[in-house]
């Protein structure tokens, strides 16, 4: 059986290893391919390094995990927010065309801002990002869809997962130095799993999607005050949460108040709380 091959870049990130390690482990029908400057790859900003990465490796399909995702941190340093996030993903994108190969992109619920109670469908065109990295997500999504071809586009939010410091290891190092936690309750989302994004990044691989748009995150939206009461509770931690305001901390970028992906073309995702029962239970 001839394996396909699926060149990851940004394989060494938090989404990009478990994609990686999740396809070689229990789908044998794909050869995975990594690719991460950190580990010796290419330079994504750069336009023919990606071109000969993709063309070089004879691959069957792209995926794009790489992305500058510090939030507060593009707000100072945004051409390389535009690079990896507006630029390479359109670098990509040309030379998936050229070959006529699909390519998987990993675009965020940021690229809203409009504070919708009632959430975001996929098919939501009244973009209004509030920050730099949101601007440049949204920039990515624009070139990759701008160039014809079997593009996908995963929309996620709150992501989570194991090997990086995320909302759930801060909380919960914070929970057991101090007395007390702030935590925010004007700020609403959909908290996600690697493995929930990473397994609808497989339904693209496999073809059993067509290509899109495609929102994957919890079937449930929550404060960031609610995810930290449930985060402590599953873990048996008793620390008091306080109630606060995001004006209460200072913060170089603006965020939405309520950032709520609706998913309408896949499967009912899981909840929040099931999410990080899994979670917990495989990082003991």
């Amino acid at each position: 059986m001839v394996k396909k091959k699926v060149l990851v870049f940004g394989s060494s990130g938090m989404l990009g290893s478990y994609f990686c390690n999740l396809l070689e482990e229990k789908y044998p029908d794909f050869e995975v391919i990594r690719n991460d400057k950190a580990d010796g790859g290419v330079d994504i900003t750069e336009e023919p390094q990606v071109r000969e990465a993709i063309y070089d490796n004879e691959v069957d399909f792209v995926v794009n995990c790489a992305a500058y995702t510090d939030v507060n941190g593009a707000e100072e340093n945004p051409e390389i927010a535009f690079k990896v996030n507006a630029d390479a993903p359109k670098y990509m994108a040309q030379a998936c065309h050229h070959l006529n190969i699909p390519f998987i992109h990993i675009s965020t619920d940021y690229v809203f801002g409009d504070n919708r109670e009632k959430g975001y469908p996929e098919d939501y065109d009244e973009f209004n990002p509030l920050n730099v990295y949101g601007v440049s997500k949204l920039e990515g999504e624009e070139n990759v869809l701008g160039i014809k071809g079997d593009n996908y586009i995963f929309r996620t939010s709150w992501l989570f997962g194991p090997g990086a410091t995320n909302f759930i290891d801060k909380i919960s190092k914070y929970a057991r130095e101090l007395p007390e936690l702030k935590v925010v309750t004007d700020e609403v989302g959909c908290p996600t799993y690697v493995r929930d994004l990473s397994e609808g990044m497989i339904l693209a691989l496999k073809g059993e999607v067509d290509p899109g748009i495609y929102h994957v995150c919890s079937r449930d939206s929550l404060s960031r005050y609610e995810f930290a009461k449930e985060i402590l509770k599953l873990q048996g931690i008793d620390t008091p949460i306080r109630e606060a305001k995001l004006e209460d901390f200072e913060r170089k970028a603006q965020v939405p108040h309520i950032s709520i992906l609706l998913n309408t073309k896949l499967d009912e995702a899981r909840t929040s709380t099931e999410m990080l029962e899994e979670y917990f239970k495989g990082n003991k």
